[in-house]
Order: structure tokens, then sequence, then C-alpha cells
């Protein structure tokens, strides 16, 4: 039911007042008589000015009318369809089909009673003819939870689950509560299948030219007890090596190692498998995909510092993750001294003004690597400013500011970590010395700092131009790492942080003119592959508008080719059509009639989650079921869900949406005074009067 109102800032009785002046200066205008109109004209134009002069006082006073509009809500019942590729393993394309019209049938069935309903699948919403049993991997988590934010606000009654039960990604849905009942559909097999399958191939991601490294092979098998096998180690279809295995009767299985070495630098593809056995349900899990990085050499980096710290702690566990770094530590009188051809020296709380470890600590600031200044409470600002050729800081007193962290939206010298932002947001502050900051030569910063919520511009953490110099003008980061685990369950936000910027500042300072290099070096497939193009005009300006061709070769030696043409704002080109494997690739452009070029490669892995487990968990929908007062259904039950439904007699909710409105601002009223003052005027004019 739609409708309006009227209200007033004053009673409802100061209605007559307005009435009583409007008659009150009607009277005084028109008490006269006259000769001019009749006493019938005569007290209309009394009227049409008593009309006008009480609506004008009214409105003084404010008026507002209000609308509602009433609309109805039916009841909606979310679908929520795993799509995985799991289920399309286990069934042809006549039992899918048979699936999707049982969808139609259950949707057709609740549209028929009034209720609404919506389809879901890891693709986002989608029709039920569109659906398509390829996705990767399987969160029923979150298969549950985006299409209810999705709809949120809406009259969702229900839900319906139709999947196998197997997750292999995410937490485990029976744990998160519901407010609404969720149905459950299962499909697939409970029965398990004869098969054998390669579960995972444990190995180190780098490994160094012509060092042995191992591959542990860990594997599972169902109806082949005491039955032999053979296991495989191949590079580009040449067997490496090979392992006769007999499964023992129990499903306990014991790893099988590999070891191997490689001579060429670069990333090196293997393949393990399980040559396939008669009888396999599926040969889809008898392999796994390894990729190692061969390197030549490791890069040492040495922390030097007065005395230990939290901070020391927090970025050798960082810079630890990657195994072509080795850190060594430097504190007076704890740990020794040694010289050795370092890539990065980071100086923590040093100089600290102390002849302690002098020796030592004149040798490293000799040492013509790039140089890591962390500010702190120790450090001797003075000779923090004489030694440092990046940032002068002036101390004004020896308070100190709690500061914290604000990405400069203009740095693009390397591509942050997915979350940083989020993590500096919520991130404890620092702890740096209240004054001045400024920067003594051309540099770049990374980080503001930021007062509570007041973005300075004052440099938290800057990086020279010539990459010789970098300082955080702060210290207590390890709160930064320890509040990434407390958040994401994992470190790995701070940790590729922090080797970013050590991988920028300890490489050679790159003067090429053309690079072009993808964003992220290891996908999986299905994830988006982007590359990213710099150009640079002679004095190392941004460049855009230069034609750039790509190409991509895979392992087969099979090329591909692209082209694209950088603007303002827009580097980035995506690739498509990729399989998994190593891929080298080839950038040129022409710049100012000189060929340039860039290569490199990267890594697309194979995902194999949905070949792990094919036996359908049935139990796991009970209790989902059993937990938001739902129930589990087979697919030859759909016809007791119908009625299960229709029996709750879901209720159709009533939406209000109210709108306020001065009256003065309503046209019909500008209207209705116009029409006012002009009819009393005409009259009068058209009958003589002034």
């Amino acid at each position: 039911m739609n409708g309006f109102s009227i209200y007033a800032s004053s009673s409802p009785w100061f209605i007559f007042l307005c009435i009583a002046i409007g008659i009150t200066y009607g009277y005084i205008l028109y008490s006269k008589p006259t000769t001019l109109w009749s006493k019938r004209i005569h007290y209309l134009l009394a009227a049409l000015r008593i009309i006008l002069v009480s609506i004008l006082v009214y409105l003084l006073f404010g008026p507002v009318i209000r609308y509602f509009d009433n609309t109805l809500e039916k009841p909606k019942v979310l679908f929520h369809v795993d799509n995985s590729a799991s289920l399309k393993l286990i069934s042809d394309s006549t039992q899918r089909q048979q699936w999707i019209s049982i969808l139609d049938k259950i949707t057709n069935a609740l549209n028929a009673e009034g209720i609404e309903t919506a389809t879901y699948t890891f693709d986002g919403a989608i029709n039920n003819n569109q659906i398509i049993f390829n996705h990767t991997s399987t969160n029923l988590n979150q298969l549950l939870i985006e299409p209810k934010q999705e709809e949120s606000g809406k009259n969702i009654v229900a839900s319906i689950l139709v999947t196998d039960g197997i997750y292999n990604v995410g937490m485990d849905p029976s744990i998160t509560p519901s407010s609404k009942p969720i149905y459950t559909i299962g499909i697939g097999d409970t029965i398990d299948k004869k098969d054998v399958r390669l579960l995972s191939a444990v190995h180190n991601k780098l490994a160094f030219k012509g060092n042995e490294f191992p591959i542990l092979v860990e594997f599972a098998q169902k109806g082949y007890n005491g039955a032999t096998a053979t296991i495989q180690l191949k590079q580009k279809g040449v067997v490496l090596a090979a392992k006769k295995i007999t499964f023992p009767k129990s499903e306990t299985q014991t790893p099988i190692e590999f070891r191997t070495s490689s001579e060429v630098v670069g990333i090196q593809h293997y393949v393990v498998e399980i040559i396939p056995l008669p009888g396999e349900f599926t040969t889809e899990n008898n392999s796994q995909h390894v990729y190692i990085d061969i390197v030549d050499n490791k890069q040492k980096i040495v922390i030097a510092a007065p005395s230990p710290h939290p901070d020391i702690k927090a970025i050798v566990a960082a810079l630890s993750a990657k195994e072509n770094i080795e850190v060594s530590i430097f504190i007076p009188g704890i740990t020794t001294y040694k010289p050795d051809n370092y890539s990065l020296i980071i100086f923590h709380h040093f100089p600290e003004g102390t002849l302690t470890g002098k020796k030592e600590f004149d040798l490293l600031l000799a040492n013509k690597a790039p140089k890591w200044y962390i500010v702190g409470n120790q450090t001797s600002i003075p000779t923090f400013n004489q030694t440092n050729s990046l940032m002068q800081i002036n101390v004004r007193s020896a308070q100190k500011d709690l500061v914290y962290g604000d990405l400069n939206p203009t740095f693009d010298r390397f591509v942050m970590p997915a979350g940083l932002q989020e993590l500096l947001l919520s991130a404890p502050p620092l702890q740096s010395y209240f004054g001045d900051y400024k920067l003594k030569q051309d540099g770049i910063t990374l980080l503001f700092q930021r007062v509570g919520r007041v973005v300075t511009t004052k440099p938290l953490l800057s990086i020279s131009t010539n990459k010789e110099t970098m300082v955080l003008a702060a210290e207590g980061i390890w709160q930064w790492r320890l509040h990434n685990q407390l958040t994401q369950q994992n470190t790995n936000t701070f940790d590729e942080f922090i080797q970013k910027c050590v991988q920028y500042i300890s490489n050679q300072n790159d003067k090429r003119k053309f690079r072009v290099y993808p964003t992220v070096n290891d996908l999986q497939s299905g994830e988006h592959l982007y590359f990213e193009a710099e150009l640079y005009n002679e004095i190392m300006e941004r460049t855009y508008g230069t034609d750039i061709a790509l190409q991509i070769k895979n392992e087969s030696g099979k090329l591909f080719n692209f082209s694209f043409t950088t603007s303002v704002g827009n580097n980035r080109f995506e690739v498509k059509g990729l399989t998994e494997g190593v891929y080298h690739y080839s950038a040129s452009a022409t710049l100012n009639g000189k060929l340039e070029k860039s290569t490199g490669e990267f890594i697309i892995r194979k995902t194999s989650l949905e070949a792990q487990s094919i036996k359908a968990d049935f139990n796991l929908l009970k209790t989902i079921s059993a937990k938001s007062n739902g129930k589990f259904y087979l697919l030859n039950q759909t016809d007791a869900l119908i009625n299960e439904l229709k029996n709750q007699k879901f209720k159709t909710l009533i939406r209000s949406k109210e709108t306020l409105n001065e009256i003065i601002n309503l046209p019909w009223i500008l209207i209705l005074l116009l029409a006012l003052i002009s009819g009393e005027w005409i009259i009068r004019k058209l009958k003589g009067g002034y």
C-alpha cells in the first residue's frame, strides 16, 4: 500500500492561525465595496487572496510531506551448486544433465509456490543450463558464504547445497554457523574406487647448479594390495630414474625418494608419475609436476647491530623463506664478524655512538654493497645523518612518535604484495623520533608516516634512486609480522614485502630503458597472467605509446605471439590461453631507432586437487544440514525436498520505503500559488481594477 501524509514542525492548531491571518488580510483588502464588479466577483477575489495568504503563512512553518511505498518481497531460496572438476571425473554427460534437470524441477516447483530462486556456483550467479563442471578446486565454505553476502538484505529463507561433500580448499563448511536452514543434496558415489594416486611430490623450490637435490613422492592406493607398480621421474619425456614399489595391505605408504641434479641454470620441469595399472578408475591423479629453479650462487646478507632486537629476528625469518638468500648476524660480543662478498648490509640501530665493534662497523661502512639503515632508540642521529647518504633527521625533542605506514600510491618499481595495504591499516604503530625528515638526494618513498588518521609527507621507508641506500626511519616492524600471522594465519604478506625490498635494493642498478616482466612468475592454471611493461627515454623518464611485441615459447618450442601498447595508467597486458608448463618469453620494442629486448621465464602449474579425492562424503552433508536445522536428501528424494519446502509456509515480507520532502519544494505548490495570484490579477484587470 502506498500513500503520503503531511507533517509540520508546529502544532496542527497553527493551521487555524494561518487561515485567520489570511482572512484578516483578505478582509482588510476587500472590506470596502466597489462598483467595478459584482458582489459575487468581490467575494471570489477575497477568497483567492485569503487562500493565497493562508498557504504562504503555512509554508513559513516548513511543513514536509511524507511518502511511503510498501513493496512485497517474496521468500527466496539460494542454490549452491558445486561445479568442481571432481564431479566431472566420476560422471558422464548424461548424469550431469540429469543433475541440471533436477535443479530445474526444484526451481520450477518453488517458483510455482511464489518462492524466488537464484543459483550460484564457484563462478558466481548463473543460470542452471550454463553450469559447467570444470572448477579446479572446491571450497564449500566459500560456496555457502559468498552467495549469502551477495544477497544480503533480501528475504532469504533457505539454502540448497548440491555437492559430493568433497572439499580441498578452505575451512570445514560444517563449522560455519548458518541462521537459515541448509538443505543438502548428495551427488556422486560413496563407494571406494579402484585407484592409485600420487598425493604429492615434496621438493625445494630452489637448488644450486651441480648440487644433488631430493624429490620425495607420497602416494596412496585403493584395491591394489600386494600389487607392483613403477614410479618414474622424467624430464622432457626422458626417464631419469624409475623405482618398483609393492603396495602393502595397509593404506599407509612409505614415501619414495628420487635424487637428481642439473647443470642447466633456470626453471627445470620434472614429472613424477605412476605407470597406470589395469582397472584404475582414473589416471588423472597418477602424476605430479615439479618445478625447481636452478641458480648459480646464494645472495649473502649481513645484519649488523649493537644489540639483539625482535626486528632482527623478524627480518631473518622473512628472508630465510628464500632459499637463495643466506643471512648472517653480527652483534659485538655475541657473534663474530665474518668478512664476505655481501650483496646487502643491514644496519639496525647503527650508528649508536659508542666504540663497541667500531673496527668491524667501519669495515662494513666501507663496503661497496648497498646498505639498509633501520633507525631506533639506540641510533645516534647526528652520526646517522653524517653516515647515510639518503635521509636527514632533525630531532626536535626526546619525545618519540607512534607512526603507522601508509603506501605511496605512485610507487611503481615493483608490485606490492596482495593485502599489504590492509595489513598496514590495521597493524600496530612503529616508534620513530619526533622531528623533521627529508631526503638528501633523489629517492623513492615506499611508505609515508601516518600519525593517527593523518598521512604526513614524512618518509618512513625510502630507497635512493641509485639503489645504494634504504632507510626505515622507525623500529618495531616485528609487530607487523606477528599481526600478519594473527589476521591471516600466515606471514606471507610481510615476508614478501621484505623480500621484494631487499631484492630491489640488492640487485645491481638496472639502467635498461625497456623492461617487460610477468607480475607473478609462478601461477596456478586458471589464474590470470599479466605482463608489466616499463619504457624510459634517455633521461630515464617513463614513456608511453610504443608498440611492444611479446613472444612466449613453451617447453616443446611452440611460439605464441602477442602485441600491445602501453598508455598512462595502463602498463599491463593480459595473456590468455596458456596451459601448464615452463615458458620463456622475449619482448621487443624500438626506442629512438634502436631495438630493445627483455627476456625471462615463468611457470604455470597444473592444479590436480580435484583428482586427489573422488569418494563422496555424505556424512559431511548430513552434519551441515543437522547443524542448520535442514535435511539431507539423495537425488531420488527431491520430491520429498520440494514438499518439505512447501510445508514451511515461508512468509512474504513487506518492505517500506519512506521519503520526506518539504512542501515548498513541490512543483505543484508553485503552480498553485501562481494560479491564485494570476487568477486574481486577471479578474481584476478584466473588470477594470488595478
